[in-house]
């Protein structure tokens, strides 16, 4: 007994230098911590520079870091909290340029357009070159695929005129 606890109380101090080692290194954390912080600064800026906006103020987007310390202390530290980052969202549009016309609304009104009986050229000029062309049950059809939209097909007669469609809009377009 009396070898016991001299033993186990050695092993318990031997592995508090380790479980120290095992740490995070608080001011590298910091040093981490301001740089991505810089970096999500440059990428509001670029974004609000891609949409037309002009560049958000730092101060504005970011808290200020706290100051690393000299020397990690010896006790763990308690996090503190940090505000949240204004969301980019959050930051004015840019104005949408008069007789703007989205590219979605000009490919749904160009499917509008497509009509049974159509010639393969007019959905050609309409709709430009399918994705893929394919016959099925011995009818010609053509795939159009949009990224984020959807993806449509056209469906023609032996004589090469549209005889259904299906638009990339789902049901209700």
């Amino acid at each position: 007994m009396k070898i016991v606890l001299p033993l186990l109380a050695s092993l318990a101090l031997a592995g508090a230098p380790a479980a120290r080692a095992a740490e995070p290194d608080v001011a590298a954390l910091q040093s981490e911590v301001q740089s991505l912080r810089a970096m999500v600064l440059n990428l509001q800026t670029r974004v609000g520079q891609l949409e037309g906006r002009a560049s958000v103020p730092a101060a504005s987007v970011l808290p200020a870091a706290a100051p690393a310390p000299a020397a990690a202390p010896a006790a763990p530290a308690i996090p503190q909290a940090v505000p949240a980052a204004a969301p980019i969202a959050a930051a004015v549009p840019a104005p949408v340029p008069a007789g703007y016309v989205s590219p979605e609304a000009v490919l749904r009104s160009h499917w509008a357009q497509v009509r049974p009986e159509m010639a393969q050229a007019e959905v050609t000029r309409l709709l430009g070159a399918p994705s893929k062309k394919f016959t099925l049950d011995g009818r010609t059809g053509w795939y159009y695929v949009y990224p984020g939209i959807g993806s449509g097909s056209v469906f023609f007669t032996d004589a090469g005129r549209v005889s259904s469609t299906h638009a990339p809009f789902g049901w209700g377009g």
